[in-house]
């Protein structure tokens, strides 16, 4: 039986997956309202749904272009509800072929649990292999780096923690880079997170006052770590501090299945998580365009990202 692939308005994207389980955080209804534009896909085989996909659509001029125009969650893959591979395959295969079919470039990072990329490669598509910190099992001081272990019991004799969604207290201007209208709507898409039940703030105060703080995002099965701020006068190690404590959270407390520390391609920050010992776990970032000319020009910006090669 064939796939049929459909868009959506948001009236009945929001109706089709209002009863679903395990939908990943980019494509609860609620969440993806952070994105201006975007398209809405469903998969059906027959008359049951095979997939789902919230795709974001960037300004980019004349060219219709799927990308995410900031980093206002994770990742944004579509969600495949099919079990069998050689099912999932043709599901994958039939809603990327829709996005070529619709646009003229894509831009986007697919989360970990995504493998079926073979088809989306048939396509012309390329992908790049990039790769994340998942932690499955609460922290365990033995299994870290001797600096940080040190710096975390540093920072604990000097900080409060604080677990909440009072979102007044997190330093967003101090969290969130890039241009003011970044900042902006990356903190309104942060607030929307924890109003809609699916964040809170990992605080550190000293003398009262706070100090630094994380910010964890969450759906049924993963929490991820958006933002993180630390002052110039906070105790050496809180940063390290919040993020075990923010982990051991999420899966003793709230009992979900990963924290994903979000891997950065920056080298100083990857190395800063390597520190924590977690899996490192590869998620593949898809870039296709009608012409090859684009093509290259968005791989060879994404290779030259600024601190992600050691210059030597």
């Amino acid at each position: 039986m064939s796939v049929r692939v459909k868009k959506l308005s948001q009236k009945k994207y929001d109706a089709l997956i209002k009863n679903a389980r395990n939908i990943p955080l980019w494509l609860i209804p609620e969440l993806t309202m952070c994105y201006k534009n975007k398209i809405l896909l469903s998969a059906f085989r027959g008359n049951s749904l095979a997939g789902i996909w919230a795709v974001p659509l960037a300004d980019a001029g004349e060219r219709k272009t799927a990308r995410r125009e900031y980093r206002f969650l994770p990742y944004s893959s579509p969600y495949l509800f099919e079990k069998n591979n050689l099912k999932r395959r043709e599901v994958a295969y039939k809603l990327l072929e829709y996005l070529t079919n619709n646009c003229d470039d894509i831009n986007l990072p697919f989360d970990p649990e995504f493998k079926e990329f073979a088809p989306i490669q048939s396509l012309g598509a390329f992908v790049e292999w990039r790769h994340t910190h998942i932690l499955e099992r609460p922290l365990e001081y033995g299994k870290m780096s001797s600096k940080l272990r040190n710096h975390i019991k540093n920072a604990k004799k000097l900080i409060r923690i604080e677990i909440g969604a009072d979102y007044s207290k997190f330093d967003f201007d101090q969290a969130i880079k890039g241009s003011k209208e970044e900042r902006s709507a990356r903190q309104k898409s942060s607030v929307n997170l924890i109003k809609n039940g699916h964040a809170k703030t990992i605080s550190a105060y000293q003398d009262k006052k706070p100090c630094a703080g994380i910010f964890i995002a969450t759906d049924s099965d993963t929490a991820y770590m958006m933002h993180s701020w630390q002052s110039n006068v906070a105790p050496r190690g809180t940063t390290s501090a919040l993020i075990v404590e923010g982990a051991n959270w999420a899966l003793k407390k709230k009992h979900l299945k990963k924290f994903d520390f979000e891997g950065s391609l920056l080298q100083k920050v990857d190395y800063y998580y390597s520190g924590f010992n977690c899996k490192i776990v590869p998620y593949g970032h898809v870039f296709w365009s009608k012409e090859k000319k684009s093509l290259y020009k968005m791989i060879e910006k994404s290779i030259n990202i600024p601190e992600r090669l050691i210059k030597i």
